[in-house]
């Protein structure tokens, strides 16, 4: 298996891809058209014990659980092959939402995405949320611990499709190849290729860390916030500056840039 790695998180949002020999078709479903391979897999993590680390400035805040719910797949590719370059853009809508909870490494969630062989430039994803049965986009609960040591409990409810989680996966540019090497493409602004055929199959893992959505959300809003039945409701109506700030900071962790080597 040879792993090509080279990765840039913004904020909470952290994508590995890995250009894999190994063929793990039959561990999870195939959705698209093509005989290219492109994995997904699903991760969110709170890692709340790592709050200090997190440029969080009220450590007091632990997230316990939660999740996201996705609608739909949208790809835009730029590659070419044996007929020349090409673009695609590639909509997969699930027949089921997908409901991802915090800390469950649900192998249910992961797919393979088919799209068509070649040797790729770039590989645009984004994962499109939903509201459903009742239930917010995102969703998450946890702790607030105040100055004199009281415990309080807090909910985040997100209904709504306007956040998508977003990641481009692209060549490593770099001025300095050799116009003999087989990679290299003087049309093209010095781009590298990767490819993604039955045999190479890249895996995109999406790990969401939400810890960072409570950054800059202050031990002062927090105990001065409304309560409902001893409780905290982050919500669009209720304690809606704090519900806002947490919105602001998902939207700031939904974007992701890629480079392999």
């Amino acid at each position: 298996m040879k792993n090509l790695i080279k990765y840039f998180p913004v904020f909470g949002l952290i994508s590995l891809v890995i250009l894999s020999s190994c063929n793990t078709e039959d561990q999870a479903p195939s959705v698209g058209e093509g005989e290219g391979k492109l994995g997904v897999a699903l991760v969110l993590k709170n890692n709340s014990i790592n709050m200090s680390n997190a440029r969080v400035e009220n450590n007091n805040l632990t997230i316990e659980e939660g999740f996201i719910q996705i609608k739909e797949l949208d790809l835009e590719v730029e590659g070419r092959n044996e007929s020349g370059k090409f673009e695609k853009e590639i909509e997969i809508e699930f027949n089921d939402i997908k409901k991802i909870n915090f800390n469950q490494f649900d192998k249910s969630v992961d797919f393979f995405i088919n799209i068509p062989e070649g040797e790729y430039k770039e590989i645009e994803l984004e994962l499109d949320l939903i509201d459903y049965k009742n239930q917010p986009s995102i969703y998450f609960e946890g702790n607030f611990t105040d100055d004199e040591g009281n415990t309080i409990p807090f909910q985040f409810e997100y209904y709504g499709d306007d956040i998508d989680f977003e990641v481009e996966i692209e060549a490593d540019d770099d001025d300095n190849y050799d116009d003999d090497d087989d990679n290299y493409d003087d049309d093209d602004d010095n781009y590298k290729y990767f490819t993604v055929d039955r045999i190479n199959n890249p895996l995109a893992l999406f790990e969401l860390n939400a810890v960072n959505w409570l950054r800059n959300v202050t031990s002062s809003e927090m105990a001065n916030a409304d309560r409902t039945d001893g409780k905290i409701l982050l919500t669009r109506n209720s304690n809606s500056d704090i519900y806002k700030k947490i919105k602001s900071n998902i939207e700031a962790s939904s974007e992701i840039e890629v480079n392999l080597d």
